[in-house]
This record gives structure tokens, C-alpha cells and sequence, in this order.
């Protein structure tokens, strides 16, 4: 911690400089005071018409301009005053002045640090980094006549230049240290001239998709560069990149064919290919998500995106034919590049240091983009809001890290216009998404309720209020892991709203069901009376993202291993059991619905065959079985597995802890209570589920660690066993299933081993190891 202060002693000494200063520079002051006479009537502001209307704040500044002496022309040597001034402070301390506050004292810190400040990266007899233009004149860029070698290794430079961009670092650090990306008009080569023109057009629709999308932190993406490089007034259309591409291949295939390395300049081709292909995807990408998402436009850029992932395996063979970077060097290639040509335009804030991809590795990066970019695109299939959340989270866990695909997710998602789609309104798709998911019957087309104008306000009111929560929902799962969670803690309470609500309808339609039953409107009547279906529908969302929260905590390493115990505990005897509760709940509501369905269908079919003969009448065959449907079935059985886990986990920690396997803090620098309310903070505000103090945990952990600890893993054991059944019931299993499945075998021998007594006496901690599954870890025994 440095202190701050603001001694006399040391404004003495601060004063004695700028007296020394004034001293020296007397000569200067007639000519000064004279200038000055002269421009007074050219003075362009006054402190007021500078923006300073406080007039607190107009004093001070007037009282600064009155106390300063300083010369206006000429420098002064002020290190001796200055040294001085400095040997007052001790180590650690910083001066503190009006104009001199933290920030600016940072700063001096930095400044002279061969780590931050940039002008240290230079000797005195270094040469000045090339510009376009100088490098052309010096004749170290050739425009014209580059060799198929060098065509390759700058194409394959820029490959790595663009992945480093999307990696997170300066653009100008990374592609624009490419001469040619300055000015590609002026190149001749016409292979190189329509590459360079591609990828500059290429950063601009890349940055339109990620700022439309808004799901991007100044950790993930560098948005903002040289701009003014952008601008060339001589750039081709966006949409002629394609032909002018195809152009260049379309020449070079002729000349392969006369050719004498006809492999090298195919590597070229396939170079330009690949680009025009990606370009393509990309510039139809930026296209749907400003207007709408339809099922052609998806088809093409499926296309495009097979055409390039179909060329990188041969690009990826000829690397070595192209020119390689020097050994030791920053310089991506050793033609068109200058790695230090914006060192000294960028803000004193920019990281100086930055790790280029290698060629393999950028191409590697390159080819998995292409394929969750093939994978984003499935998000138009996802017709309701359950489908659309799961295939959120779960492109979340496989492709978070990458900002430019999360981006386009998002946008085909949620366009420009806020539209689902680009053509469906949010409201609307929240109410085909309830229908989805448990179909009330007032929802119902077919029923005669549907058209009553007076429940049809209360549910359209209903899902206008709901829109911009579950639109948040989503949107926040676009972000990276680690800001997911820290938007979900603040996110959450924002159900407990929607919940009154959701109880509110249910309630009234409870009400209006009464009154229907009085009339003697039976068939009204039964088709309102519903278990709180709308409120349900809210509760599982806001159950999900609970579970969420919760469980990211363990991904990105946040719980010490003390803190096992009662995360563990929270899901298993609370959150996983109102999941369970939620879904079960549903899947009746739509067996009553489909029961009550056949019953009409039946009662309608008697009524309108009973006046004919029942000799004329034919016989009806006897109709099979009709399977119940059962959609949540498999996510049931789901989270009784997770159930049983979290079970096993709670149980194996608290009896580890029990014979002082678990190393805890020291007492006097923790308090459990508090760590346990900040774990669970952001459900404190939630009506459903009701909120569990630290008091009631305590109560659940001495309940369970009463029995000798030989019990405690026998029981652990048998949780482990129920979810291994119960993983090994569910069909076509995920991968993340069969790493549960392992985990689950594992931990399940390990508590059985240790219920027998073995190393009792070893005081020593397990091993928790997460590799295997991002939640549930494999207990390895020292």
C-alpha cells in the first residue's frame, strides 16, 4: 500500500525549483510580456466559455494561472532541485498534488520502464521503422514481381496477424504492422492487391458482427485501432472482394498449367480460396444479422464455410513452402512487415509485448473457427426459448473463449432490429415458447378460450414484462465463462419481479375459472384450472441460472477446497430438487392435458355418431396403447444423477473433514459465516426459492456428520452408486454424461475404500482433479 503526503517540506522544495527556473530565464520576460500585449485581444477562450461554470472551479483555475510564475519559453535543468525534493519521500510514498493524483503518478512509475514505456525498446542508433512509403523507396517492398515463396509466407503471416487480432490484441500491433494492408492499391501484384483488399474489408465486417453483437469485454477483443488506415478512398466495394478474388485464382490456374512448379503456385490458389470462401461466409454472416436470418442465407454460408474447411488440410501441407520468419525476430515475415511502426502512436495503456500465433497453430485456430461457425448456424432450428437456452449454454462450454463465433451466435440469434430471428418479435417467441414447454391450455389455438379478449391482454401483458429478462438470459450467455458469472450474480434477482407476476396470472386465471364453474361452464372451467403452469415456466429459468451461477464457480477455480462442503450441500438439498420438482410438475400438467384431450375427442365422436345405426356403423378397430409423452424425461433423470453426485460429494467432504483430511484456515483470518453469505448473495433476494441462512446449514452439516466417518463414506459411496445407474439409464449418452459416468465409477470405489478403514491414520488432503469433469472431481488419495 503506498501512502500519500503532502508535506511542506517537500512544496517547499518544489517551489525552490520553479524559483531557480524563474531566475534563470529574467532575459526571457520582456520579449515574453510584449508577446503577450500584443495577443491579448487573440486570446480564443475565457475560463468560462472553456466549460468551467462552477464558479468554485473557475477560482481555483484563476488562482493557478495567478500563481504561475513559470517561463514560457526555453527548458531549465531542475534535476538537482528535483533529486532533492525526492530524497524527503520515503520508499513507497507518492507526492499528492491538485493535478497530481494517483493516476498521474502511475504513470511516472511506467515511464522509463523497458516493460511499458515504449520509447525504451529503442537505441539511439536504431534506424526509424519503415513506413509504406519509405520501405517502397528503399526497395525493401516490392510491389510487384514477388515470387510464389513470398506470396505464401506474407498470406500465411496475415493468417497469424488476423488470429492474434481475434485473440484479443491491438490491431495495430498485430495486422497492421503489415505495410501492404496500408495502402493495397498501390500494389501491382494482383494476387497480393485483392488478398490485401480482402482482409482490410475483412476487419471491417468482423468488427461490425462484434459490436452489433455487444456480447464482447476489453479482455476478449481490441475493438478500436488505427481507423484513419481504414479509410482508403480507393477501396473496391465490399461486395466485388469475391470477384476480385476469384479473378486472381482464375489467372493463376491458367499459369500452373504452363508452369514448371505447378504445386507452388496452387499453394497460392488455395491461399486465395480459402479467403475468398471465409470472406464470403463472413460478408452473408454481417448481412443476416442486419436484416434476417432466413434459410437460404444460412444454406450459402454453410457452403462457404465447407469450401474453406475443406482447403485448410492443403494449406496447412505447403507452410513450408513460403518465405519463414527469422529466428529471434518479432517480425511475422521477413518482406512487408514492421512490427514497431505504431509503437509510438499508441496509448501509454496498450500492452508492448505481443505473442504472435505460429503458422501451424493459426491455421489449426482457423479450422475450428470455421467449425463453430458451422455450428452457430444450427441456432435457426432452435424455435423456442428451452431449445434455445440449452444450445446457448452449451455452445458456451465448448467455443466460450472465442469472441468472433459467440458473436455471430448472438447476432443470428437476436438481430440488429431486435427481433428474434430478424422477423419474429420476443413477446411472440416467448409465447410459442411456454406453449413448447408446457402448453397451457389457454394458449391453445384449437381452444375456445384462445380468442377471450380479456385473457389474451393479461397474457400479452405478461410476456411483454418477461421479454427483457429472458432476452438478458440469453444475451448473457454469450459472454466469456468468466464475466457469464459475475452478470448472473447481479442478473438473478431480476426474477423475483417476474415471479409475482407469473403468480398473478396463475391467479387470475385460477379466479376465472371459479366464475366459470358457477356459470355451469364446465368445459371453461377445466381448461383453466392449471397447476401454475405459468409460474413454473419462470421458476425452472431462474433454477437454471442459479445452477449456473453456482457451478462456474468450480470451472473457473473460484471455492478452496474447505468451501466444498456447503456448495455441494446447496444443490443437493435445495436447488436440484426444485429443478426436479419444476420439470416433474410439467410433464404431469401435459399428461392431465392429454387425458382430458382424448376424453373430449371421445365425448365429441359419441356425439356426433349417435344418431345413426349402429348397424350401418363400423366397427372401430381397437386402437393401441398411445405412448404418454414424457418430453423432460431424460433431463429428469439428468439431474437425479447430478443429484446424486452433488450427494456424494457433500458427504465425502464432510466426512474427509471429519477425520482432518481437509485443511481449513486459520480461524482468526477467516469466518465461515461470512464466506457462505457472500457464495450465496445474489439468491438472498429471491421469494422462490426462499432464501437458507448460514444457521440452517450449520444444522444439516451436524446432522449429517454424526455418525462415525466410516459411515459417512459408505453413504457417499452409495450416492455415487445411484448416479452411475442412473447416468448409465440415459440414451445416446453426451460426452459430458460419459465423463460424469467415469467420475462417478471412480469416486465410487475410492469412498468404498476408504469406508474400510484404509490410511485412516493419514492426516494428509486428497487430490481434487477437475480434468475430467468442469464440476465433479475425481478424488485421487495421497
Amino acid at each position: 500500500m503506498h501512502s500519500v503526503i503532502n508535506e511542506l517540506g517537500f512544496q517547499a522544495a518544489a517551489a525552490a525549483a520553479a524559483a531557480a527556473a524563474v531566475t534563470s530565464n529574467m532575459h526571457f520576460a520582456a520579449a515574453a510580456d510584449s508577446i503577450e500585449s500584443e495577443n491579448l485581444d487573440q486570446r480564443p477562450f475565457s475560463i468560462e466559455d472553456c466549460g468551467f461554470m462552477d464558479p468554485e472551479m473557475q477560482h481555483t483555475m484563476r488562482t493557478i494561472d495567478d500563481a504561475n510564475e513559470y517561463p514560457k519559453f526555453g527548458w531549465v535543468d531542475i534535476t538537482s532541485e528535483f533529486m532533492s525534493a525526492c530524497s524527503e519521500l520515503n520508499l513507497g510514498e507518492l507526492a499528492q498534488d491538485m493535478l497530481f493524483g494517483l493516476f498521474e503518478a502511475m504513470s511516472a512509475i511506467e515511464m522509463m520502464d523497458p516493460k511499458m514505456d515504449v520509447g525504451m525498446g529503442y537505441n539511439r542508433n536504431d534506424t526509424k521503422p519503415h513506413t509504406f512509403e519509405t520501405a517502397v523507396d528503399a526497395g525493401v517492398l516490392k510491389l510487384n514481381n514477388l515470387s510464389y515463396e513470398d506470396l505464401i509466407g506474407i498470406f500465411d503471416a496475415l493468417f497469424a496477424c488476423m488470429v492474434s487480432w481475434l485473440e484479443g490484441n491491438s490491431m495495430d500491433q498485430v495486422l497492421f504492422t503489415c505495410l501492404y494492408l496500408h495502402a493495397p492499391a498501390k500494389i501491382e501484384d494482383k494476387a497480393l492487391r485483392s488478398f490485401c483488399h480482402a482482409v482490410r474489408h475483412l476487419i471491417i465486417h468482423i468488427k461490425n458482427i462484434i459490436i452489433s453483437s455487444s456480447v464482447n469485454e476489453e479482455e476478449d477483443f481490441q475493438l478500436y485501432g488505427n481507423s484513419s488506415l481504414l479509410a482508403n478512398e480507393e477501396s473496391p466495394s465490399a461486395s466485388s472482394i469475391g470477384g476480385l478474388l476469384k479473378e486472381s485464382e482464375d489467372e493463376l490456374v491458367r499459369h500452373s498449367k504452363s508452369s514448371n512448379q505447378p504445386e507452388d503456385i496452387m499453394a497460392v490458389v488455395h491461399r486465395l480460396r480459402f479467403m475468398r470462401h471465409f470472406y464470403q461466409s463472413l460478408y452473408l454472416f454481417d448481412y443476416a444479422m442486419t436484416n434476417s436470418v432466413d434459410e437460404g442465407n444460412i444454406n450459402e454460408i454453410y457452403k462457404h464455410l465447407n469450401a474453406s474447411l475443406e482447403l485448410i488440410p492443403q494449406i496447412k501441407k505447403t507452410i513450408e513452402k513460403g518465405t519463414q520468419p527469422i529466428s529471434g525476430s518479432d517480425c511475422p515475415n521477413p518482406m512487408g512487415f514492421s512490427p514497431r511502426i505504431h509503437d509510438r502512436s499508441q496509448p501509454p495503456t496498450f500492452p508492448r509485448s505481443v505473442k504472435m500465433r505460429d503458422r501451424p497453430s493459426s491455421l489449426m485456430f482457423l479450422e475450428e473457427l470455421v467449425q463453430r461457425l458451422k455450428y452457430s448456424c444450427k441456432i435457426i432450428r432452435m424455435r423456442d426459448y428451452y431449445t434455445a437456452l440449452n444450445f446457448f449454454i452449451e455452445f458456451s462450454r465448448k467455443s466460450g473463449h472465442c469472441i468472433l463465433s459467440r458473436s455471430i451466435l448472438q447476432g443470428l440469434f437476436i438481430s440488429n432490429r431486435r427481433l428474434i430471428f430478424g422477423s419474429m418479435q420476443i413477446k411472440d417467441f416467448l409465447w410459442d415458447s411456454v406453449r413448447a414447454f408446457n402448453n397451457p391450455p389457454v394458449m391453445n389455438p384449437k381452444n375456445a378460450l384462445a380468442a377471450d379478449r380479456d385473457i389474451q391482454v393479461m397474457l400479452d401483458n405478461f410476456f411483454k414484462y418477461c421479454s427483457s429478462t429472458f432476452t438478458q438470459f440469453i444475451r448473457i450467455c454469450g459472454f466469456n465463462r468468466a464475466r457469464q458469472r459475475d452478470k448472473l450474480a447481479r442478473f438473478i434477482e431480476s426474477f423475483d419481479s417476474i415471479q409475482v407476476e407469473a403468480a398473478r396470472l396463475d391467479s387470475q386465471l385460477s379466479l376465472m375459472s371459479s366464475e366459470k364453474a358457477a356459470e355451469g361452464n364446465g368445459a371453461a372451467a377445466t381448461t383453466l384450472k392449471h397447476s401454475a403452469q405459468f409460474a413454473t415456466w419462470v421458476l425452472y429459468n431462474c433454477f437454471r441460472s442459479m445452477m449456473l451461477y453456482l457451478m462456474s464457480g468450480f470451472e473457473l477455480e473460484l471455492y478452496a477446497v474447505h468451501e466444498f462442503l456447503y456448495i455441494y450441500w446447496y444443490p443437493y438439498e435445495l436447488l436440484i430438487g426444485f429443478i426436479v420438482s419444476a420439470l416433474t410438475r410439467t410433464e404431469n400438467n401435459l399428461l392431465v392435458q392429454e387425458e382430458y384431450a382424448d376424453h373430449q375427442s371421445k365425448l365429441q365422436a359419441g356425439s356426433n355418431s349417435g344418431g345413426g345405426s349402429s348397424k350401418n356403423r363400423p366397427k372401430n378397430k381397437p386402437k393401441k396403447n398411445k405412448k404418454q409423452q414424457k418430453p423432460y424425461r431424460q433431463e429428469i433423470v439428468y439431474y437425479h444423477a447430478m443429484l446424486s453426485m452433488c450427494g456424494g460429494f457433500y458427504k465425502a467432504i464432510g466426512a474427509l473433514t471429519k477425520d482432518g483430511r481437509i485443511r481449513q484456515p486459520m480461524p482468526k483470518f477467516d469466518n465461515e459465516e461470512i464466506r457462505f453469505n457472500r457464495r450465496f448473495a445474489p439468491f438472498a433476494n429471491l421469494t422462490s426459492p426462499p432464501p437458507v441462512g448460514y444457521e440452517e446449514f450449520k444444522t444439516f452439516r451436524e446432522h449429517m456428520m454424526r455418525p462415525p466417518s466410516s459411515e459417512i463414506y459408505s453413504i457417499a459411496a452409495k450416492h455415487f452408486n445411484q448416479a452411475r445407474n442412473a447416468l448409465e439409464s440415459i440414451q445416446n449418452p453426451e460426452q459430458e454424461i460419459l465423463d460424469m459416468l467415469q467420475v462417478a465409477k471412480i469416486n465410487y470405489v475410492v469412498m468404498n475404500v476408504l469406508a474400510k478403514g484404509h490410511q485412516k491414520d493419514l492426516k494428509r488432503q486428497p487430490d481434487f482433479d477437475f480434468s475430467k469433469h468442469r464440476h465433479f472431481p475425481i478424488i485421487k488419495l495421497n
